[in-house]
């Protein structure tokens, strides 16, 4: 018997192959039979080609043509989630919020968002050396040294930390890459490890790496790969506790306004150990350590690609809290929320979003498929309920 993720993945699958007209007669008679039984009969095919039409990208073939090949990746397959179509995603969307408990209304269509206002991040930064000199970084290739001959290359949205072997500063030299909302940047730092900063980030970090340990300081959202090291670990401190690792890739997300950092691994192994407790806890791949503040450490299983698919340009929301969706755009976008009705904020929905995208498409589907409606003034979106 198939259980509730099952049966929602089974339908969307289905009304998906249905809405691009793909679908044979047994599969039709199985949709219908499943949106009776779980009361979805009201989905509104119509309604949702129609606004693909009207973004100008709705092929069908060339969108069944992706759907088939991305399902066939395994676990990097998000059950219509990871799908690149948009139309997947208006399948997604419109079914999650169903699926979730909020009846859409069928014409819908009320998002006011001004695409010229609201962009999506781009590769900007600032860097402060280690004499307090701060300089903005953006696309353009730019060449810095620092005092103790660490060169500093900066082109295409990365900056490279190059250690000078022949010179030799007998004091620590901490640089600062701070990322502003409506940014990112990437990151390689002297010992080779490379990160990726997200939107209103901050890392401190050592010019060059002395001593028996690679020690960060890190206030916002990075993804690390860290250079492999046995002698010399690498730590990542943050807000509550430290991560540390000898050669691996993880995410951190330690933001002021969440109040909780979570750790969630990838690939390698690494100790997280809290600064509260002390207790330390060491992580698998697939697994996350979250501590909140004055809770207990909490270990769980995940799925990795929720929590680092930034990195790899896509937002991927599983039956998240619409207050925690907003919260996340409005760093990379750069816009303020006001929220008409407060209950709104604990609507959950599942989709997913390309970062460089406009948020006006997203915005438009979940008003689709959920019980909410969205306006915008200037840079500020307000969410009321239907």
């Amino acid at each position: 018997m198939m259980n509730d993720l099952n049966i929602y993945g089974r339908i969307s699958d289905l009304f998906y192959k249905d809405m691009l007209g793909l679908a044979d007669e047994e599969e039709k008679r199985e949709l219908d039979s499943l949106l009776v039984t779980y009361r979805l009969k009201g989905l509104d095919r119509e309604n949702i080609i129609a606004r693909l039409q009207e973004q100008e990208v709705f092929d069908g073939k060339e969108a069944y043509r992706e759907f088939r090949v991305l399902k066939q990746l395994g676990g990097r397959n998000r059950r219509l989630i990871w799908w690149t179509s948009i139309a997947a995603s208006v399948v997604v969307l419109v079914v999650a919020g169903w699926w979730f408990g909020r009846e859409p209304e069928p014409k819908g269509g009320n998002v006011q968002i001004m695409a010229e206002a609201i962009q999506p991040g781009q590769s900007r930064a600032v860097v402060t050396l280690a004499d307090g000199q701060q300089i903005v970084l953006e696309q353009a290739n730019r060449k810095i040294e620092e005092s103790d001959g660490t060169v500093l290359h900066s082109d295409s949205g990365a900056l490279v930390y190059t250690a000078n072997a022949e010179k030799t500063v007998a004091k620590v030299m901490y640089n600062k890459v701070s990322i502003p909302r409506g940014g990112e940047y990437r990151l390689e730092l002297a010992d080779g490890t490379k990160v990726w900063l997200n939107a209103a980030t901050e890392l401190r970090f050592p010019v060059n790496f002395t001593g028996d340990m690679r020690e960060v300081y890190l206030k916002g959202e990075a993804y690390f790969q860290v250079k492999r090291d046995e002698k010399h670990p690498f730590i990542v401190h943050t807000s509550m506790g430290a991560v540390e690792v000898l050669g691996t890739s993880f995410n951190i997300r330690d933001y002021e306004d969440e109040r909780e950092v979570v750790t969630t691994l990838e690939t390698g192994k690494v100790m997280y150990v809290s600064g509260n407790t002390r207790e330390k806890v060491t992580l698998n791949p697939g697994y996350q350590v979250l501590e909140k503040e004055s809770s207990p450490v909490e270990v769980r299983k995940v799925d990795p690609l929720q929590y680092t698919g930034w990195r790899e340009g896509k937002y991927v929301f599983e039956d998240v809290a619409l207050e925690d969706i907003m919260r996340t755009l409005c760093r990379w976008y750069d816009i303020d929320v006001v929220y008409a009705n407060p209950a709104v904020k604990k609507f959950h929905f599942t989709g997913d979003l390309e970062r460089y995208e406009s948020i006006s498409i997203f915005l438009s589907f979940i008003e689709t498929g959920g019980d909410v409606k969205f306006k915008t003034e200037g840079k500020t979106i307000i969410i009321d309920k239907k």
